[in-house]
């Protein structure tokens, strides 16, 4: 008997791993007589009773040619608790010859949840994590995975340029297995043929950035973070107005300590809390002040108040902020 979850917050992560999964357990046998899925999310509401019992009974029923099964429920996440206690009854005595592999977006219900705990469902949870270092090491997890060897320049070449977007991964992967194998151990140069499209940016990737007044990466973390598709100005405008806000907050005589920093900022991370302090002290209250008009000024630029390009006026406002991080200045070309 395996039961596994599969979660995340990318369907096509999702789907890649999904994919991954149910070659290896079906592995030489048959799929026309093994393999069957149901998929909540291609369904309409009303029907997702009828789509979950549908999973339960294949679930429950032993294959008549001797084979174990592979019973796949998709996105789970889109049932109700009512709809889904025919499911954890069934977890409760799970058939020993079926795997049942569920797959969700997002968070489940407890009794689901505690469900699969309890039937010793197998977890892989596909989201990337946001702190740079681990998520170095995921992407080696990745490749491990794979069979494939990769040196660190070209695994850092790939983080950079796939930023955000790590759903593209796995047809990179696909990719580089087909062209080279698993044999050779791959370079830079090997890789960046293939890579294609720069990926969008994480937040704290442009406002890190600005606040070390680097306003090469930053100019070039905006640039990608709009041409990707994924932001749109008044959405930056949004992030960056959150980020000075809280360092606002920490302007006052009561701020005497990290925790302090957490409470104003509303943040619960230490290493969060912290890189706010050091960077409200190292710029001060009249450069946080000025970036806020800055701020403002651009806003009213973006809705008519200049005719420019919304791109540029993105990018007059990056480099104003950034001369006002405290940091080494670096220039850079618009193009």
């Amino acid at each position: 008997m395996t039961v596994y979850l599969i979660t995340g917050n990318d369907l096509r992560l999702v789907s890649a791993k999904l994919t991954d999964l149910t070659t290896e357990l079906i592995g030489d046998g048959d799929r026309n007589t093994m393999f069957e899925s149901h998929d909540l999310e291609a369904v309409t509401a009303d029907e997702r009773d009828s789509a979950i019992a549908n999973a339960v009974m294949g679930a429950q029923t032993e294959s008549l040619f001797g084979d174990q099964r592979v019973v796949v429920l998709r996105g789970l996440q889109e049932a109700t608790v009512d709809q889904l206690k025919s499911l954890v009854k069934y977890l409760e005595r799970p058939l020993e010859v079926t795997h049942l592999v569920i797959t969700a977006e997002g968070k489940l219900a407890k009794s689901t949840t505690d469900a699969l705990k309890a039937a010793g469902a197998t977890t892989f949870n596909t989201s990337p994590p946001s702190r740079k270092n681990d998520l170095t090491t995921w992407f080696m997890e990745q490749f491990t995975e794979a069979g494939l060897k990769l040196d660190s320049a070209a695994v850092a070449s790939i983080i950079d340029w796939l930023g955000q977007d790590q759903a593209r991964l796995p047809s990179l992967i696909d990719v580089l297995s087909s062209t080279y194998g698993t044999a050779k151990k791959l370079s830079s140069s090997d890789v960046e043929p293939f890579l294609g499209d720069q990926g969008s940016v994480l937040p704290w990737d442009l406002t890190d950035a600005i606040d070390k007044s680097d306003s090469n990466s930053a100019l070039v973390m905006l640039r990608r973070m709009l041409r990707s598709g994924e932001y749109h100005p008044l959405q930056v405008m949004s992030l960056l107005h959150s980020h000075y806000t809280k360092l606002m907050k920490l302007d006052g005589p009561d701020v005497r300590s990290t925790q302090d920093a957490m409470s104003l900022i509303g943040s619960k991370s230490d290493f969060q809390a912290k890189k706010y302090l050091s960077t409200y002290q190292r710029m001060g209250s009249r450069n946080i002040s000025s970036a806020v008009q800055l701020l403002a000024r651009a806003d009213i630029d973006l809705r008519g108040g200049k005719d420019l390009e919304e791109e540029l006026t993105m990018e007059i406002l990056i480099a104003r902020l950034c001369r006002l991080g405290g940091g080494a200045q670096r220039v850079t070309s618009r193009r």
